[in-house]
């Protein structure tokens, strides 16, 4: 956890001073414990977000407490760069002891349920942890069951996937190990995640193949979408079009796939029509069905599809006031990536002091509440030195850090470069530390505000 990793160029990752070995308490069974503030989750939205808050409110005004279970914090674009071989696992993952916030109280638990009409969050050995203001940032989890026998082939080795920790050195080994036969790369048609990323490891496998000059014309590469372009944004997907077209990629779209048989190597798509195709692979790389955890979408906090219902420009609850979320929790209509989160926690952290401060006010005061404009990034790695930096918020249109410097839908090595290697250190002491703000840097954005707000 403390000791640091030297990246080319001498950016060096080591735990900022601030977030060295912070002690957890566990909670008590049958007890009830109270805070200002409680954060669940201690992924990237999580901290980020209590990172800001103690910063702006400090620890006595804060009282701010993090709920997490988890031994590890994983800064997962790094999976990618694992799963193509281009740098080790270990870099993707530092003991949450060592990220997370000082001044916060570390509540090493698991949530059961959410009771917002109590105020009160109850975990898993029975223990209730009353709040004024609710932050939920739990994130997603990759749902393997919904497609039928990927689960037991991906026990087997049959078939791999970077969205683990575990499951992304399986990915280059075998990039690595196939010499010629069909490599399948997927993408279901809800894929809520980063949406450049079932086709990430698809280029660097592609670019790993053709560096093995014997290889790649022995390999029929697929990209099955259960989407209707590569990428849900016009301007992109034109360009990931015409490169494969151009590489050989075979593209097949409004395809899910449905069933995984391992043992055979087939794979089992269904069209739009319920036509289903059967595919013989040597390589099937996965991106698995995304869901919202069981405590949110059980939860009275759950939107029918079950992730946490707020309004998409404020981040606050549609009916509990006093809760908010962001990052891969939120129902919101954009693509669930870090950079999304850079955007949101600042509105976050903005509109609950200004819920808070209304409060504080009496009953008819009104808080001037920012405005999140849907704004999220997708880095698409296309080989080893290239990269189309994909930004857009809501209604997929563009919106981006540097049209004027050169074509964001073209490859660049520049950003190749400042993802591999400035974006990790960033992440680790910057972001969790409250001072990275996205495009941004380390300047706090200029809030956008809604003029008039009433809850639905």
């Amino acid at each position: 956890g403390a000791a640091g990793v030297v990246l080319s160029g001498g950016l060096t990752f080591a735990p900022p001073a601030e977030c060295k070995k912070m002690r957890s308490h566990p909670s008590r069974p049958g007890s009830t414990e109270k805070h200002r503030i409680v954060v669940v989750g201690g992924g990237s939205a999580g901290l980020s977000v209590a990172a800001q808050l103690m910063r702006k409110l400090g620890k006595e005004r804060a009282d701010l407490a993090v709920i997490e279970p988890a031994e590890y914090h994983y800064y997962r674009p790094s999976f990618t760069f694992a799963g193509a071989g281009i740098v080790p696992i270990e870099r993707a993952r530092r003991e949450m002891a060592t990220v997370m916030p000082k001044g916060a109280h570390w509540i090493k638990a698991a949530v059961a349920s959410f009771e917002p009409q109590h105020n009160a969050v109850v975990l898993a050995d029975g223990a209730r942890i009353e709040y004024e203001y609710l932050v939920v940032a739990t994130g997603m989890h990759a749902d393997l069951g919904q497609i039928k026998g990927l689960e037991d082939a991906m026990r087997k080795g049959q078939a791999c996937s970077i969205w683990t920790y575990e499951g992304a050195p399986k990915v280059w080994q075998a990039v690595r190990e196939l010499r010629r036969g069909t490599a399948i790369f997927t993408q279901p048609k809800l894929s809520r995640g980063c949406g450049g990323a079932p086709q990430k490891i698809m280029w660097l496998a592609d670019d790993w193949w053709r560096s093995q000059t014997l290889t790649r014309d022995d390999i029929h590469v697929e990209f099955v979408t259960g989407r209707d372009a590569m990428f849900p944004v016009a301007k992109y997907a034109k360009s990931l079009a015409e490169m494969a077209e151009s590489r050989g990629v075979d593209v097949r779209y409004h395809c899910e796939l449905v069933e995984v048989d391992g043992d055979n190597h087939l794979a089992t798509f269904e069209d739009e029509r319920g036509k289903r195709i059967t595919r013989k692979y040597e390589l099937l790389h996965v991106t698995p069905q995304m869901s919202a955890p069981h405590e949110i979408a059980s939860s009275p906090l759950a939107a029918a599809n079950g992730f946490v219902d707020v309004e998409k420009h404020t981040l606050q609850h549609v009916v509990y006031e006093n809760v908010f979320a962001l990052g891969d929790a939120a129902n919101l209509p954009t693509s669930k990536t870090a950079a999304a989160i850079t955007a949101q926690a600042p509105v976050l952290v903005h509109n609950l002091l200004a819920c808070s401060e209304a409060g504080n006010a009496g009953a008819k005061a009104k808080p001037a509440f920012a405005k999140y404009d849907g704004y999220s990034s997708s880095p698409i790695l296309t080989k080893r030195g290239g990269l189309i930096l994909a930004e857009f918020q809501y209604d997929g249109e563009p919106k981006e850090t540097f049209p004027l410097w050169f074509d964001q839908s073209k490859e660049q090595s520049l950003l190749y470069n400042m993802h591999k290697g400035f974006f990790p250190w960033a992440y680790w002491n910057l972001m969790l530390t409250g001072r990275w703000y996205g495009p941004r840097g380390i300047f706090e954005p200029r809030l956008k505000f809604i003029d008039t707000w009433q809850m639905p």
